[in-house]
């Protein structure tokens, strides 16, 4: 395992594979850098691909407090830094592309595209009432359950109907891996995500970007995506019939979608 120290003390977890140009992925609030599988090994074909865990998440450190999208972005500079990555391709789900929006908003210099998938620049009434009852369902501390309400703004209806079986050793497996430290950094993330507002830096943004919605998603619907797309100059945007966790629902399509856009952006 590999950690880059941080200069607070903290540490973040990140495992590299392949060889090429770099793409670093970043993840969903409840995801780690072992849920990117299926991407990894199709990425890493052509790229050297880093996926790490953000402060909070997974193998990387879990303070008390101190999350902020901006912190993660700092750390994301620390990582490049310490694996001498002068710019790469940023590829992220959810809160991953939200960070990366702010990242290439910010660090223009520091990114070659951005991909982002299922993400959104500002939150309307609706995600802010979903965001509050899932902080909500984190104070209770109890694994299954949490899984069991979170898990139907996650994936789609197709997905249950396919997947249920799945989801049922999913939501089991989940009890048996969370702490109590685990769902302390959850809400302290999930505080993060609530500060969002990112629509006014979008402009910023002069990397190629690769906008992808679920046309089925409840929790980050495709108008948010339509906004991202709006404004960012160099964007495009192409919805899949997925829910919110598109990168695992149809892998292959995104795979595609993603490697596709790579090779358009290679120069």
């Amino acid at each position: 395992m590999s950690f880059v120290e941080l200069s607070d003390g903290n540490r973040l977890y990140y495992s590299v594979e392949g060889d090429g140009d770099p793409v670093i992925l970043l993840n969903g609030i409840m995801m780690t850098a072992e849920a990117w599988v299926l991407q990894r090994k199709a990425l890493a074909e052509k790229f050297k691909v880093v996926s790490h865990d953000f402060l909070g998440q997974g193998q990387s450190s879990k303070p008390e407090e101190g999350y902020s999208l901006r912190r993660h972005c700092e750390d994301l500079l620390s990582l490049m830094d310490e694996l001498q990555i002068e710019d790469a391709h940023l590829i992220g789900a959810s809160y991953g592309g939200e960070v990366g929006l702010l990242f290439a908003a910010e660090y223009p210099e520091k990114v070659k595209t951005l991909t982002v998938a299922g993400s959104v620049s500002e939150i309307h009434p609706l995600l802010e009432a979903m965001g509050r009852s899932w902080m909500e369902a984190a104070k209770t501390e109890q694994g299954e359950a949490f899984f069991h309400i979170v898990a139907p703004l996650i994936y789609s209806e197709y997905f249950f109907r396919e997947r249920g079986e799945w989801l049922k050793e999913r939501a089991k497996a989940f009890a048996g891996v969370v702490t109590q430290h685990w769902f302390k950094a959850f809400y302290g993330l999930m505080e993060a995500f609530m500060e969002l507002d990112l629509t006014p830096e979008l402009g910023k943004i002069k990397a190629p970007t690769l906008v992808v919605a679920g046309a089925e998603d409840i929790l980050k619907p495709p108008k948010y995506s339509r906004i991202i797309t709006q404004g960012i100059i160099d964007s495009r945007l192409e919805i899949m019939e997925t829910g919110h966790a598109i990168p695992l629902e149809d892998p292959k399509k995104f795979n595609s979608l993603v490697l596709d856009f790579l090779e358009e952006n290679e120069s």
